[in-house]
């Protein structure tokens, strides 16, 4: 792979090369089909984490239709090595890297202004007909957003092979494409989490002790006060909401972010159609879920319900209360207000 710039999406994908005898060339097709097997397996994984509540959220739909498009690449890939003698590979490999690459590099934007709209008016509870319902739009959605993805780059990819040469050697190599939209939304976010935690660095470690008892406890939907009222001490040692959902998220995604920083300072540019992109968006799930949890919680409190199987928000929210998890999974919503908000209960009752 050649990266015409290191701050750029776009770079060179090698596809032929002349191989230890100029008249023998060495096809690339294997090591692309190498590649992409490992995307598939690696998101295999990122899936069987995220199963539980793939299919409640847009993004989660989402998801799965990305996965099931890079089963299609493989086969395409795949189709194109095993019929190689018959097929111009340079030109089938071409046509399939160029616009697998660029549909990827576009669908994040539109996927994150969806699900942001997604969870801003996710309900608090849910029966199985609005279930359906919001299912049956989110595949709608998703449908769409592809068939423009798809049509875009269609009609403005070039996916022509062409010459190049490198170190006095001549291959042939095509355009593709990274994600720069997935990039910079992950160091934006690496950015604010490390400036949320520098600031509140020398309570941090405390935070996380009890951020950890809290885990060990039942993780069951309710709580109930610790010590009451008189548990001042807690409350006043307890991080603020946003910080403590901050701690949160960084507790789980923190390594991934790492990750994409390393890649940054290190000029190491992955192809859209290369990046294992359903991790990016149970990222991207994780940082609406917990923004959506944060406005929602002054309304329901720790018993809202989002689609998120990577972050336990509730754990979190108990943190900066000063509560912790019960097995009482009887109490409702009504016992919640009723303990945290007297003032309303004289005009609702």
């Amino acid at each position: 792979m050649l990266n015409q710039h290191a701050s750029s999406a776009a770079m060179m994908a090698i596809i032929w090369t002349p191989g230890i005898h100029e008249n023998i060339p060495h096809d690339e097709t294997l090591q692309y089909l190498l590649i992409l097997c490992s995307k598939v397996t690696l998101n295999t994984i990122v899936l069987t984490f995220w199963r539980h509540s793939i299919l409640k959220s847009l993004l989660g739909i989402c998801s799965v239709s990305m996965y099931v498009a890079d089963m299609l690449l493989v086969s395409a890939v795949t189709s194109v090595w095993l019929f190689k003698e018959n097929l111009p590979t340079s030109t089938s490999m071409c046509f399939i890297l160029a616009h697998g690459s660029a549909v990827y590099a576009l669908l994040p934007l539109p996927i994150l202004i969806a699900g942001a709209f997604d969870y801003g008016s996710y309900p608090y509870q849910e029966g199985n007909l609005s279930s359906k319902r919001r299912a049956v739009s989110y595949c709608i959605v998703v449908v769409l957003m592809w068939t423009l993805a798809c049509s875009y780059t269609y009609n403005y990819t070039d996916t022509q092979p062409m010459e190049i040469y490198k170190d006095n050697v001549r291959v042939l190599v095509c355009r593709v494409h990274g994600s720069s939209v997935a990039f910079q939304f992950s160091m934006q976010v690496f950015i604010a989490v490390v400036l949320i935690l520098l600031l509140y660095f020398k309570k941090m470690i405390g935070w996380i002790r009890r951020a950890n008892k809290l885990a060990e406890k039942d993780q069951n939907f309710m709580y109930s006060q610790v010590g009451g009222c008189g548990n001042s001490e807690v409350e006043e040692n307890s991080p603020p909401l946003f910080v403590s959902l901050t701690l949160g998220f960084a507790s789980n995604w923190m390594p991934y972010l790492l990750m994409c920083l390393a890649c940054a300072l290190v000029g190491f540019v992955v192809p859209a159609y290369a990046s294992v992109n359903l991790l990016w968006m149970a990222c991207a799930n994780s940082v609406l879920v917990g923004i959506a949890f944060w406005f929602r919680s002054d309304g329901s409190g720790p018993l809202g319900k989002f689609p998120d199987d990577t972050c336990l928000w509730k754990n979190y929210w108990h943190l900066s209360k000063g509560t912790s998890p019960t097995v009482d999974a009887k109490l409702t919503k009504r016992l919640y207000i009723i303990v945290h908000k007297p003032a309303m209960t004289s005009q609702k009752i």
